[in-house]
């Protein structure tokens, strides 16, 4: 990353962005930016890019009224008005500040393509300001304040076509996924069975106030994946996931019936496999290989959240009551035999382990623990990759302090350097793809990932 944006400067493109912030600026007047510029001398192996990714998650950012203002444009719309439509927000996740006469914009996309997602309605402590500037004719990133120098230039994903749209059923298909950089993420199933018991993960906030018809058509997921299919070049990998649902004549089996309708629906216009990926539970394997018989799917994965066994049971009861920690590693690693070396990934919620008052006491014991998970897998053919863990008042653990950006850089490095040297490439999770695993976009630096 420069350093700063020229001021008066035309265009916007990477060669010709220059910096307002100049090297001899006091940096004690814009405490993150420091953080950052330290972080990145102290890690120069690691791409500036990934650093300020990381340092946005943990920071947070909100954005002012004129990059708003610019947001709301047909290029930039980004879906349904909040509060529009009672699906809208298909997690159903609760957040402060949302103005109801105001578009939320897509995520946010750095200069090199990295794709940072950013809870825009959360309460932050001392949020990035997300800008437009109006003489540079494009959004800039600052510090805290308007009046801040500009540390880059930033933009948000253009709206898809897709949006605005509606099914033969009357469905806004907006409301029916979530738009990563080149993937279409479908929510099948939006209720989780684990809060029917308060047994829900402690650091979950998905799905909080549950649904009376919670399943998804899945004639909607077909015209929605048929529709997005009019957009030449803007998506490359289907997604689909949910909440949980354990009931059936052995558990999850009526959850993988749906899924394996709504996988059919959804790979309707294609011969044979194609690139898509499930999230679910750890399911056994002869469920695992119906799906995989039944389905076009390539890739699967059940995500562990926490390593360690002891804080696995304390932060996930519903998924050791059902599952059961070991059996849950067990099954993930039985699905490399269906999926193949490579198609199987699972992933920790990097942050969470270090929740009170159960969780561990330093970061180097939350560090050790999650590198011994990402090597494990790693050496049985599983990717592991971490999301960064941000506590929300709506789960049981509610707010709780962040792990350190250190922690996280160290961490993402670490996950990186364990599945490189295991010869695994993150091919339906990374910057291309989810854009929601720091760790997996750091392979665009490995000769591997060219060829």
């Amino acid at each position: 990353m420069v350093d700063s944006v020229e001021q008066g400067a035309a265009a916007t493109d990477g060669a010709a962005v220059r910096t307002v912030l100049d090297r001899d600026i006091d940096t004690r007047a814009y405490p993150k930016y420091a953080e950052w510029r330290r972080l990145c001398e102290e890690n120069p192996a690691m791409a500036p890019f990934v650093i300020m990714k990381l340092s946005l998650t943990c920071h947070g950012a909100v954005i002012s009224p004129r990059a708003m203002e610019r947001l709301q444009q047909d290029d930039y719309r980004f879906g349904t008005r909040a509060g529009e439509d009672d699906e809208a927000n298909s997690f159903d996740i609760e957040f402060d500040g949302r103005s109801t006469t105001q578009i939320m914009p897509g995520a946010v996309v750095l200069r090199d393509g990295t794709f940072v997602y950013i809870n825009y309605g959360e309460t932050y402590a001392d949020p990035y300001l997300l800008d437009y500037d109006a003489e540079l004719g494009a959004f800039v990133l600052r510090e805290s304040s308007e009046q801040d120098p500009a540390i880059d230039i930033v933009d948000f994903v253009p709206r898809p076509a897709i949006f605005g749209r509606r099914t033969s059923r009357g469905t806004l298909m907006d409301t029916l996924v979530d738009v990563r950089p080149q993937k279409l993420i479908f929510t099948a199933y939006r209720t989780c069975h684990f809060w029917d018991h308060r047994e829900q993960c402690r650091f979950c906030a998905f799905f909080t106030k549950g649904h009376e018809g919670p399943a998804v058509d899945p004639e909607d997921l077909y015209e929605t994946v048929h529709a997005a299919l009019e957009e030449p070049g803007r998506f490359s990998e289907l997604y689909l996931s949910g909440g949980t649902d354990y009931e059936g004549a052995e558990p999850f089996a009526r959850e993988v019936d749906r899924y394996i309708r709504d996988l059919q629906a959804m790979g309707r216009d294609f011969p044979g496999r194609f690139p898509c990926q499930l999230m679910a539970p750890a399911y056994p394997k002869h469920l695992l290989e119906r799906i995989y018989r039944e389905t076009g799917i390539t890739s699967y994965s059940a995500d562990i959240e926490v390593w360690d066994r002891e804080r696995f049971r304390w932060l996930c009861p519903g998924k050791e009551r059902v599952v059961g920690h070991d059996e849950w590693i067990r099954r993930t690693v039985d699905a490399v035999e269906v999926f193949g070396h490579g198609n199987v990934y699972t992933q920790v919620v990097a942050g969470a382990e270090l929740a009170r008052p159960g969780g561990f006491d330093t970061v180097d014991e939350a560090l050790a623990s999650n590198l011994e998970a990402c090597d494990y897998f790693a050496e049985r053919g599983v990717n592991c990759l971490f999301i960064v863990w941000r506590p929300h008042r709506r789960s049981r653990l509610g707010w709780q302090p962040m792990a350190p950006l250190d922690y996280y850089v160290r961490l993402a490095q670490g996950f990186h350097d364990i599945r490189r040297a295991h010869g695994l490439i993150c091919l339906d999770d990374d910057y291309k793809m989810c854009g929601n695993h720091p760790c997996a976009d750091l392979e665009r630096m490995d000769e591997a990932c060219w060829s």
